[in-house]
């Protein structure tokens, strides 16, 4: 490629026809002439390489050029720029490369504007090259919505001239935190995808306080669809809960499509509908994580914020390609003194907002790190930011810090996610005193790590990004062992194990997991308590006393509140009073895993708030679809110790059965042998029956992983044969799981 001398006269006229330069003053386009630098291109040759530096903004003076863009399939696509129209944009960063390879279709005449040319005519001219910064910026929005487009399931099917079609079309329109998109009621006139930034959907209902919240829409989610199919009103208000930008499709627009692509834009209407109602009502949908922009904020100046962002940077790494970025990070790639530190009105603003999207677009996840102070670096960081994680020291006063109370009070926080993460120090064994933090201030979820610690961290990161691993343990008596076997299998096969819950047998094993108990131990705890035995009681309320039970459990829970578990934990029990699931997930830790193990008849119902709180198995003996609130987008894995058939091959028996019958056929070899369960047995079966219920739908794909494990020959008091049970569950799970691992492996060696 090689320069030429400048064609001063008619120069001025050609830039004021120019896609980049419209509706500018005389001088401006004087000074433009002087800056731009002209070259010529032979037919064949490249202007630019994909990778290449980026060295600023090419305008076709003359001739045509061809960029060569990735597309869906595999190939490319080739876009044609003509005389006037202009190609790459200014990127004020180091390190700035090509995406794409542009070359002349034949013999041109260019002429570039480097980025120190653009830096001098924005000073002379603010306004108007501004202007130009913004014009850039929506070029590449526009880009990103034709890859987002591409990705988004309702229109990826559509054929390329279709896509390209709605690309035209489309509006792009910048919503400010905090501002509503559109208003429950409006006209349906357009449908909207997210191009960067995140939308909540509520439904006010009639009454005061009646708002329900509905949805999140992140980066290439789609709102609106169903009004423009339908011509009906909104169905509820969308609002920006941080600097959102959307791809906007009016139904006019979406009407001239129909009429030119009548069979494409009609199965096009049928997925939205299909989308809005699902298309397969009858399955459970696993909840969606699509969070990906997070912003870490110290509460006070005295946390090690830095090392923080690299322990949680180098963790998500792992899961997918992540940005993280403090100010420092910020002022060195973006190549400006003190850009992190812009005012959101300044000139620099825009291009910076700009910058940070791209980031955003290029890496599945962006984790900003806010400075140490109530700095504009911090504010952004929130601004940015789908989810927002208040970082304290947990040795520190629970009190909302001065950073934090800043943040609230500057930033629209409302509707934003937020989670607190206490920052513990290494090698402390379990946290406490966390109620206070939580108290003291409205947020979603906490999380405990220690400083440096690759496991807490690693743990974090995964709850974050959607790809926690859940861990769910049904109720079975002494089947229950199995659940142990479980535990050491997923050690072996260095599964880890995020979240865990469980009901009766099941909740006593998951809270000793939760306090980060290894499987030994928990077997030899568990084993002690069952086989301390139990004191009988005039059979009024119960068969048993429960004092022994609530004496051990309180032992061995140690005081724990569940706040202060390291891995997340909730069990299940039954309001006998009100024919109801709670669930227990705050509180002394032994109140929750009694309340989950008292089977009514055997032990006394547990008095909460004036309620009997009864063994959960009652009603659900395996809490899966409690725990897909708790584990958005994750995986889970449920474990059933209880199998639908039991009790078999019983002795028949007319009129009433004699327990001294019953009991002179077991002791004595030439009595008639009656083969019958005890009353432990029977009375724990019936609490059982109404959790079967619950089966089908979790082996219909709640769960990701579905253990059985053969347990049923064993007794529901088998706890002698306590190891021999671990066993079973153990080799249940190693082959339940390596097929789970070869195909998840297999999932992901496609995807990539």
């Amino acid at each position: 490629m090689g320069d030429t001398e400048r064609d001063g006269g008619d120069l001025t006229g050609f830039l004021a026809g120019a896609d980049l330069f419209p509706g500018f003053e005389a001088p401006v386009y004087e000074a433009l002439a002087t800056e731009l630098e002209a070259r010529t291109v032979a037919a064949g040759e490249a202007v630019f390489s994909a990778g290449d530096p980026v060295d600023g903004v090419y305008l076709v003076r003359r001739g045509r050029l061809t960029a060569a863009l990735p597309n869906k399939d595999g190939g490319h696509d080739y876009i044609h720029t003509e005389p006037g129209q202009s190609v790459g944009v200014i990127q004020r960063f180091r390190d700035a490369r090509r995406s794409a390879t542009v070359t002349a279709a034949e013999d041109s005449e260019v002429l570039l504007m480097t980025p120190a040319a653009f830096d001098r005519l924005m000073e002379r001219f603010p306004d108007a090259f501004g202007r130009v910064a913004q014009l850039m910026s929506d070029r590449v929005q526009r880009i990103h919505f034709g890859v987002i487009l591409r990705l988004n399931p309702l229109f990826r099917d559509l054929d390329e001239a279709i896509l390209r079609a709605v690309e035209q079309r489309v509006e792009l329109v910048t919503v400010p935190s905090g501002q509503l998109l559109c208003r429950q009621g409006d006209e349906s006139d357009a449908l909207f995808v997210v191009i960067s930034g995140r939308l909540r959907i509520w439904k006010q209902n009639s009454g005061p306080g009646a708002s329900v919240f509905l949805n999140e829409v992140g980066q290439g989610g789609s709102v609106g669809e169903m009004g423009v199919v339908t011509g009906s009103p909104r169905a509820a208000d969308v609002k920006a809960i941080r600097d959102t930008t959307v791809g906007r499709l009016s139904r006019d627009a979406l009407q001239d499509l129909l009429r030119r692509h009548p069979e494409e834009l009609n199965k096009l209407f049928m997925r939205m509908v299909m989308q809005h109602f699902g298309s397969d009502a009858g399955a459970a949908a696993k909840p969606k994580n699509s969070t990906n922009t997070f912003a870490l904020i110290p509460i006070d100046g005295d946390v090690p914020i830095g090392d923080v962002g690299r322990w949680l940077g180098a963790a998500m790494a792992r899961v997918g390609t992540t940005f993280v970025l403090d100010s420092e990070g910020c002022d060195a790639q973006f190549d400006a003194r003190r850009a992190s530190q812009t005012g959101f009105e300044e000139s620099l603003n825009a291009p910076l907002l700009d910058w940070l999207n791209q980031q955003e677009f290029a890496h599945d996840f962006t984790l900003y790190v806010g400075d140490g102070t109530f700095s504009n670096w911090t504010r952004r960081c929130v601004r940015q930011a789908d989810h927002v994680l208040f970082v304290a020291q947990s040795k520190t006063a629970p009190a909302i810090g001065p950073i934090e109370a800043q943040v609230i009070e500057a930033e629209n926080v409302l509707g934003l996610r937020k989670s607190l993460v206490l920052l513990h120090e290494p090698g402390i064994d379990v946290p406490s005193g966390t109620l206070a933090w939580l108290n003291a201030r409205k947020i979603g979820m906490h999380q405990h790590v220690r400083k440096g610690d690759a496991t807490d961290f690693g743990r974090l990161a995964r709850f974050l990004t959607g790809h926690a691993v859940a861990l769910v343990l049904g109720g079975g008596g002494a089947r229950g062992f199995a659940h142990v076997g479980v535990l050491r299998a997923m050690r072996k096969l260095d599964i880890p194990i995020d979240l865990v819950a469980g009901t009766s047998m099941g909740a006593m094993i998951a809270s000793q997991c939760a306090m980060q108990m290894d499987p030994d131990t928990i077997l030899k705890n568990t084993l002690d308590l069952c086989l301390a035995g139990e004191e009988l009681t005039i059979p009024v309320v119960s068969l048993f006393a429960g004092a022994k039970m609530t004496r051990g459990v309180r032992k061995m829970m140690h005081g724990v509140e569940i706040e202060d578990l390291w891995r997340r934990f909730f069990c299940v029990s039954c309001n006998l009073s009100r024919a109801d699931i709670v669930v227990h997930d705050k509180g002394p830790l032994h109140e929750a895993v009694l309340a989950s193990n008292t089977p009514p008849g055997l032990f006394p119902p547990k008095v909460h708030n004036g309620d009997l709180l009864v063994d959960g198995c009652l009603l659900n003996n395996l809490p899966a679809d409690v725990m897909q609130r708790y584990n958005e987008g994750g995986e889970m894995i449920a474990v059933d110790v209880n199998p639908k058939d039991d009790l078999l091959a019983n002795t028949p028996y007319d009129g009433g059965l004699s327990g001294f019958k019953v009991l002179t056929s077991k002791f004595n070899p030439f009595a008639e042998t009656i083969n019958v369960p005890n009353i432990v047995d029977i009375i724990t079966r019936s609490t059982n029956i109404g959790g079967l219920a619950h089966m089908q739908r979790v082996m219909q794909g709640i769960a990701d992983v579905y253990l059985q494990p053969p347990v049923s020959k064993y007794a529901i008091m088998a706890y002698g044969e306590a190891e021999e049970i671990a066993q079973v569950g153990y080799d249940c799970a190693m082959r339940g799981f390596e097929t789970w691992l070869e195909e998840r492996k297999r999932r992901r060696d496609e995807a990539a």
